[in-house]
């Protein structure tokens, strides 16, 4: 789990999210946009994902995933994105 926060037109967001959580909001901007360059999240890893440098490396990028996102303004504007910072329910569900 990661803790996310931002902020965005409905004001600040904050909450836990997982990995598989940011892979289906990637998925979903990309398959709705597939001109816009989405950035790339790391690569899962089963074994050792444990590791404090694993997980230091991983949370790196996937702050850039959203700070990149957060340039486009169409894209925090997206439905999908507002289900992933303020799900009511389970985001792989509700943006699938």
């Amino acid at each position: 789990m990661y803790n996310c926060k931002g902020v965005d037109e409905q004001g600040d967001w904050q909450g836990e999210r997982r990995y598989n959580e940011f892979h289906a909001l990637r998925e979903k901007l990309e398959q709705r946009w597939p001109g816009i360059p989405i950035p790339r999240l790391p690569a899962k890893k089963a074994i050792g994902n444990k590791d404090i440098k694993f997980i230091n490396e991983r949370r790196f990028y996937l702050e850039r995933f959203l700070k990149k996102i957060s340039s486009f303004g169409f894209l925090m504007n997206a439905a999908e994105f507002k289900i992933f910072t303020r799900p009511n329910g389970d985001i792989g569900k509700l943006i699938g």
